[in-house]
């Protein structure tokens, strides 16, 4: 029993200590429009359209962009106002549904993103070719505007390379 313990305790320090020598950093660059902003990914490229009651942003990878949009990793962060029309519960369990009934492993949970909590679905699953596919949908409420942040990666790209790059985006997504 006493080999077993010394066998976790040396198990555990090997894990704290790879993980507490990793110095990974992303280098970023900052964007504000419309009373949001955030940092993304400095090698990605960001555009956004402005029209009187909605803002679109669109923050990809080269790989989208040189892709022509069929492989590669891309945020498309949407604000529109807070109507009647917008019911976004019963977008999302549409969404849940599509999912799991394409094969797709969906989860359903909660972020805390620009000071409230958020609906978070994420999902992976193939695509036509078999390349693995990677999406997250965030969505909240605030200032009487809706925010939809969705998160996209496939056609062959390296997904799990991607993910961090999403959480840059969402760790510092701010609403004034």
């Amino acid at each position: 029993m006493k080999k077993y313990l010394f066998i976790l305790a040396v198990l555990a320090l090997v894990v704290m200590i790879s993980g507490c020598t990793t110095t990974s950093t992303i280098n970023t660059k900052n964007f504000s429009t419309s009373g949001m902003s955030f940092q993304y990914p400095d090698t990605w490229n960001v555009s956004s359209q402005v029209t009187n009651n909605s803002t679109q942003i669109m923050v990809a990878s080269s790989e989208f962009i040189s892709s022509n949009a069929t492989k590669g990793s891309m945020v498309l962060i949407l604000k529109i106002p807070k109507s009647g029309d917008n019911n976004m519960s019963q977008t999302r369990q549409e969404l849940m549904t599509q999912a799991q009934q394409s094969g797709q492993n969906a989860t359903n949970a909660t972020i805390n993103i620009a000071g409230v909590t958020a609906s978070d679905i994420s999902y992976t699953g193939k695509d036509t070719t078999g390349n693995n596919t990677y999406g997250r949908l965030i969505d909240f409420e605030k200032n009487d505007s809706l925010y939809l942040l969705l998160f996209a990666s496939g056609g062959g790209a390296d997904i799990n390379a991607a993910k961090p790059y999403f959480d840059v985006i969402v760790k510092s997504f701010k609403v004034e």
